[in-house]
């Protein structure tokens, strides 16, 4: 992976490395002050992570042969992302949690169209994973169902779409394995916000949460850029 990300012979591979090195440290840096009431601090680190890597995929855009639109579709998902994690790290949740679920929602759009264009038939364990993905959060729904009151409808089209982001990643045609994974996880931390948010929540959650995002972003990312760098 690193020999297709790196090594690119345009001047820009230490700046590579250090903004993603800068973003998991700031990742790793949060789980200090996860805990800590909301404030402008918290706040800034929780959403400075994907932020900084969304500069990493704009490092390749001058890199020949390179779709410029892809590259700018990821940054995009990422960009998002990271507008979702600052509404959620706001205080008042009764009023910044829908815009922040609306942000994840457009990022996984951006994600599938992302995806898209390299789509191919899934096969091997791919549709397993889908199907088992899905069927999962079919349950969770059912079990969360009388909890999510007036949220019912958009917590649903979330699901919705972030499925159909677990689908359009299995689809990529000759992406590596994490990216397939990357997605389920990235269904795995919306799923534990679903229970921290609409049931009770248990120790340790909130750690849960952040290191199945940090994670999951690493993967799409990587995952997506091995795999349009192994088309050129």
């Amino acid at each position: 992976m690193l020999d297709l990300l790196l090594n690119r012979s345009d001047g820009l591979d230490l700046w590579r490395l250090a903004i993603a090195a800068l973003s998991l440290a700031i990742a790793v840096a949060y789980l200090g002050v996860i805990n800590q009431p909301a404030g402008p601090r918290r706040t800034a680190v929780k959403t400075a992570p994907i932020a900084i890597l969304a500069l990493l995929p704009l490092t390749y855009l001058a890199v020949p042969g390179f779709p410029v639109a892809a590259l700018l579709v990821l940054s995009l998902a990422l960009v998002l992302s990271a507008l979702g994690d600052y509404f959620l790290a706001l205080q008042d949740q009764s009023r910044f949690f829908v815009p922040g679920l609306a942000s994840f929602l457009v990022a996984h759009v951006a994600y599938i169209a992302a995806f898209l264009p390299h789509a191919t038939s899934a096969s091997g364990f791919a549709p397993v994973a889908i199907v088992a993905t899905a069927l999962a959060a079919g349950i969770l729904l059912g079990i969360l169902r009388p909890s999510l009151g007036r949220l019912r409808l958009p917590v649903y089209a979330y699901f919705a779409v972030i499925m159909t982001m677990v689908a359009a990643a299995f689809f990529v045609k000759g992406a590596p394995w994490y990216l397939g994974v990357g997605a389920v996880i990235f269904a795995v931390s919306d799923s534990l916000i679903a229970v921290r948010k609409f049931a009770k929540p248990f120790p340790g959650i909130n750690e849960a949460v952040w290191v199945t995002y940090i994670a999951a972003q690493l993967m799409l990312t990587a995952g997506l850029l091995v795999t349009m760098l192994a088309n050129l």
